[in-house]
């Protein structure tokens, strides 16, 4: 049997078959395993928060999923005004703002579902900085014997350790006695959720929906390939057989700046006649079908659904793409700020809570008891916004002389 394999083997070689290698897909849970330097490796080739990267990076309604979340949890930023504070003088630290930590914490935590703050004892003695850690360079430690992972690993680059030896830092819990901790040296929060699917990283809210994601990338790269080759061959050109490879390539190479790429219509497949009859050139066309292109696209928008679904988003309108499906509301305005509500129901206020928890920690540490209230974001127009400094049913009725543009005696 094995003879035989080989030499099916050789014969494919000989008519010039290949074997086409598909790409893995991104695991719905990351593997995790034990590391010879302490820490647990994320994905069995420790890159699992790159591959999530990469799927932010290239489907454009994921990403946009992604920054919606992001805003609906920053909000319109910091309102220092209702909190009666000066935001100039609540610095995190010395490069950045609050907001900007805000920002950097929910981004990390819509991508991945966790985030980490790195903490510091500043100079004085006092007062405490913090500073937002991709968590695409934290590593987790494995559990002591009580059950509580007690240090974390830092690399600038994880593909790269010899360049970038990973770096070992103390765990650090923002409700225990954090005025014992020592000046200078850096210690790091990470915030870890309950997680049933794994034992040490999370996971994203999105993972039911990572094959989705992934399909809408392939399709995209379809997309663009066939659009740069001109969808599909247009015929076949059968030519003359020609005496070397060099005038060959040569027929094939002019005929290809002629006819081929995405400025122009169709392109051409090109083949020699092996036999040494004078038969003249002849062009074979191909009748093609768009069966399979609207079969791609009905196959993408499942793909959209998916993906919104996964994140929990009400409706297409939020991230910014079309909303196909009618509705009885009277204005655009007034049906995302119904989705959106319903949004902020379901996942919004606890994705909010999430972070918001922990900088209200941050600002206890350095003595502030006021906690943050963020500005709200509104989809209706200035004129149309309800007050919400009145009674509930002032604020209906508010509402329903705005949309019928009278008042009631």
């Amino acid at each position: 049997m094995r003879k035989s394999s080989i030499k099916s083997q050789n014969i494919s070689n000989s008519n010039r078959y290949e074997l086409l290698k598909f790409e893995k897909q991104v695991s719905g849970c990351a593997v995790t395993k034990n590391s010879n330097m302490g820490y647990i490796r994320w994905g069995s080739r420790n890159d699992y928060p790159n591959l999530l990267l990469n799927l932010y990076a290239n489907s454009p309604t994921h990403a946009a999923c992604i920054h919606f979340e992001v805003q609906s949890i920053v909000g319109g930023g910091i309102d220092y005004e209702q909190m009666q504070l000066d935001g100039s003088q609540l610095q995190p630290n010395y490069q950045q703002t609050w907001n900007q930590v805000l920002r950097a914490l929910a981004t990390d935590y819509a991508l991945y579902g966790s985030y980490a703050l790195q903490v510091i004892k500043n100079k004085d003695n006092k007062t405490f900085s913090f500073w937002p850690m991709p968590l695409d360079k934290v590593r987790w430690s494995e559990y002591d014997e009580d059950g509580q992972i007690t240090s974390y690993w830092i690399s600038r680059d994880w593909s790269v350790t010899g360049k970038y030896p990973p770096f070992e830092i103390d765990a650090f819990d923002m409700l225990e006695d954090w005025e014992t901790i020592e000046k200078g040296q850096p210690y790091l929060y990470v915030y870890r959720p309950y997680n049933p699917l794994q034992t040490y990283y999370t996971s994203p809210a999105y993972i039911a929906a990572l094959k989705a994601i992934q399909s809408e990338i392939e399709y995209l790269n379809f997309d663009l390939k066939s659009t740069v080759n001109s969808f599909v061959p247009a015929g076949m050109l059968v030519l003359n057989e020609v005496e070397t490879d060099e005038q060959r390539q040569a027929i094939i190479d002019n005929i290809q700046k002629m006819f081929t790429g995405s400025e122009n219509s169709n392109s051409l497949m090109i083949s020699f006649r092996s036999n040494i009859e004078q038969n003249k050139p002849e062009f074979i066309p191909f009748q093609t079908s768009s069966d399979k292109f609207n079969l791609f696209d009905s196959a993408n928008v499942r793909n959209i659904n998916r993906i919104l679904a996964a994140h929990q988003i009400p409706n297409a309108s939020l991230v910014g793409m079309p909303d196909m499906v009618g509705s009885g509301f009277a204005s655009e305005a007034d049906k995302l700020e119904v989705a959106y509500n319903l949004y902020n129901q379901l996942v919004g206020n606890y994705n909010r809570d999430c972070v918001i928890n922990t900088l209200n920690a941050a600002l206890k540490m350095n003595g502030i008891d006021t906690e943050i209230i963020l500005k709200p974001i509104s989809f209706l127009n200035d004129d149309k916004q309800v007050k919400t400094d009145v009674p509930e049913a002032e604020q209906q009725n508010n509402v329903e002389e705005q949309k019928t543009g009278r008042k009631e005696e």
